[in-house]
């Protein structure tokens, strides 16, 4: 991940230290997911992590710094992990439909519907394997709100995601790819905000159908 924001807590010196370090700020984003950021506190985030108390107070002295740490772990996973092989998978999608033979509005029709596939079970999965990464996300960002400190790494990260979006909305040929790109960074996260409160409703026919609709709008006709 870019980025001219670096971690806050103390620096480790050996692979040792390092990998204690990584083990504190793995267990703060275990406690995040299941009990909420206002449940990081020395104490529990060691008892995790299974360290001394000294180690996690040694390398954080301020809580605010391991949240800081462990949303910037977080946003390097998320990118690296989850949303560039969503990308990559969009490109590979959009180049097959470049190079298929047939008339412009069928090939345009056909993309859409495979975007819209290809959207829909991605936002499956999120739900259905990775709630934990959804968690710690809009727990992330609702503590930027609160907190200054994080506000930074919030834009960062958001700003990330746009841009890997904004290149496959160029890809397939937008006039408007960093508008098209906020309006389905959008449209997927309010899917998935929706989701994460009543996983019950994870219905793939319908998340099809709502993606399908917004990209109507947004694939240019040839």
């Amino acid at each position: 991940m870019t980025t001219a924001i670096q971690y806050q807590g103390r620096k480790a010196r050996r692979a040792g230290s390092e990998q204690r370090r990584q083990a504190i700020l793995e267990a703060a984003l275990a406690i995040i997911v299941r009990e909420g950021i206002r449940a990081v506190r020395h104490r529990a985030v060691a008892r995790e992590a299974d360290v001394p108390l000294s180690a996690t107070t040694y390398y954080f002295k301020d809580i605010s710094d391991l949240i800081a740490d462990t949303f910037t772990l977080f946003a390097e996973r998320a990118l690296e992990q989850v949303v560039r092989p969503f990308r990559d998978q969009a490109f590979s999608l959009i180049e097959a439909f470049r190079e298929q033979a047939g008339s412009a509005p069928d090939r345009r029709e056909q993309l859409i519907d495979s975007l819209s596939t290809m959207t829909t079970l991605f936002i499956l999965d999120e739900i259905n394997n990775r709630r934990g990464h959804l968690v710690a996300e809009q727990a992330f960002l609702q503590e930027a709100i609160l907190d200054e400190r994080l506000r930074g790494m919030a834009d960062l990260y958001l700003r990330e995601l746009g841009l890997l979006l904004v290149d496959a909305c160029r890809a397939f040929g937008s006039a408007d790819p960093e508008l098209d790109a906020e309006l389905i960074h959008g449209h997927i996260m309010a899917i998935e905000v929706r989701l994460l409160t009543h996983p019950e409703w994870a219905d793939q026919t319908q998340i099809h159908r709502r993606m399908r609709h917004l990209l109507e709008k947004l694939v240019p006709h040839a």
